[in-house]
């Protein structure tokens, strides 16, 4: 049997289709890795003849993506979604069906939707949570199982008891990504899922629930020796605590640097404040972590506890100033347009981005995906300018206030990049955390694509 695992195109434009992170291109310069994906592939190929489309990262055309398709003639696609491109995504799979293949969606849009979205003639088999053995069942012909929906059949949401269970995700069939600031070939790693904290605008929930789940110890120093094999010497860790479980990233740190991968790979994590010491501090930056990026998401802590983000000022302080005391760059993750914000809290965001030094700053729009809390108060409330599906991304405002309209967000927006990067300490920082060649590329690429987007 012919399996087809899609990262479909978006006509035009590039998406990053993976999980927290649904985004034009543009709000983050390039797209990330889409290790769900890989991770589907990875459990795929054991049983089955499979083929890896990325279209984002190969740069493909819907034409061209639709002769790969004919050639290989899959009996089943399984197709990546989000919530931008889900009516694109949709329009792929009406053309991938019509030759004579069954369609399987998975993503965070699909399990918030699916009731929906499984009326559509289009979808054959919905996925709902967490992707890799759902799709497994379907593909052994079991599909009445849990994380399945189906014409009448709704097997609920299913998270992975025992991740270590599932096997090394695909990154080999991937195209190669390259890290914006060196352009050396990298990827996302994913250790854990889960989250137990109750941040209003997440949808991580969704998927992977309020329990913290992680691969043990041995698993991830298997995997990372074997990124290191294929030649992918940087990598992040995608989860969403990284360090929340404080030994088990010791004892991770300390594997790295026994089987001296510290010496030839560059790595960091997103993490909280919250869950971050000096002990911490120490020992990931002994393993050559590089850069932690933190969720930040205000300057005002009325905001934070508005928005349920469980941290304090002091915390966010604290963390960064750990970080650079052992050498590790930050970067500083912000929500704009949160409830409860206005011009003058956004303001104090910031002057707090400013006042911790952060080497990047990302400042983004709150959106309200399907199945977070945020999603359901914005309806409730009638804050959407905006519902159509392509505009509830990271850099569009599909919100608006009466004390906050979509322009004023939008304009604090443009002032939180332009007071933060427009600033000779942040070109000195940004310039000196980047390699010759990707300094080389940024007259040409980077520069214009900031501003076009920025601006946009």
């Amino acid at each position: 049997m012919k399996v087809l695992v899609l990262n479909p195109p978006a006509y035009g434009k590039k998406f990053t289709r993976e999980g927290r992170c649904q985004s034009e291109s543009d709000t983050w310069l390039e797209n990330f890795p889409p290790s769900t994906l890989a991770s589907i592939a990875g459990a795929v190929r054991e049983k089955y003849d499979t083929k890896l489309i990325d279209c984002i990262g190969s740069n493909l055309s819907f034409e061209k993506m639709m002769d790969l398709v004919k050639k290989f003639n899959p009996n089943f696609t399984i197709i990546n979604t989000s919530t931008p491109t889900i009516d694109l995504d949709i329009k792929t799979a009406s053309e991938i069906k019509k030759l004579g293949s069954k369609i399987i969606m998975y993503g965070e849009h699909i399990t918030a939707r699916y009731k929906d979205l499984i009326k559509n003639k289009e979808l054959d088999y919905a996925v709902i949570g967490e992707p890799e053995t759902p799709i497994m069942r379907i593909l052994e012909n079991k599909p009445k199982a849990k994380g399945v929906a189906f014409d009448d059949f709704d097997g609920g949401v299913w998270q992975e008891p025992d991740l270590d269970k599932l096997p090394f995700p695909a990154y080999d069939l991937l195209p190669d990504y390259k890290y914006p600031l060196t352009l050396e070939k990298w990827t996302f790693v994913r250790s854990g899922r889960g989250c137990p904290f109750g941040c209003i605008y997440c949808v991580v929930p969704l998927m992977s629930g309020r329990k913290a789940r992680y691969h043990s110890t041995e698993y991830m120093l298997k995997q990372l020796q074997w990124l290191d094999s294929i030649g992918i010497h940087t990598w992040m860790f995608w989860d969403e605590l990284a360090t929340l479980n404080k030994q088990r990233m010791l004892d991770i740190c300390e594997g790295i640097i026994k089987l001296g991968l510290n010496k030839r790979n560059n790595w960091f994590c997103t993490t909280r404040v919250d869950v971050f010491d000096e002990d911490l501090a120490k020992n990931m930056s002994k393993a050559n972590c590089t850069m932690l990026a933190f969720g930040l998401e205000s300057g005002n802590q009325k905001v934070l506890d508005e928005n349920k983000k469980q941290i304090t000022l002091e915390q966010s302080r604290k963390a960064v100033k750990l970080a650079k005391k052992y050498k590790m760059r930050t970067i500083g993750h912000f929500i704009l347009g949160l409830p409860g914000s206005s011009e003058k809290t956004e303001r104090q965001t910031i002057k707090l981005a400013k006042e911790l030094k952060l080497d990047f700053a990302q400042f983004y729009i709150a959106t309200p995906f399907p199945g977070s809390q945020f999603y359901s108060m914005v309806q409730k409330n009638n804050w959407f300018k905006d519902q159509k599906w392509k505009k509830v991304e990271q850099g569009s405002v599909a919100i608006s206030y009466p004390n906050f309209p979509s322009s004023r967000i939008h304009y604090m927006r443009r002032k939180a990049y332009t007071s933060f990067y427009l600033r000779p300490s942040a070109i000195i920082r940004g310039l000196t955390a980047m390699s010759p060649k990707a300094i080389l590329k940024m007259p040409f690429s980077y520069i214009p694509t900031f501003f076009r987007w920025m601006l946009k």
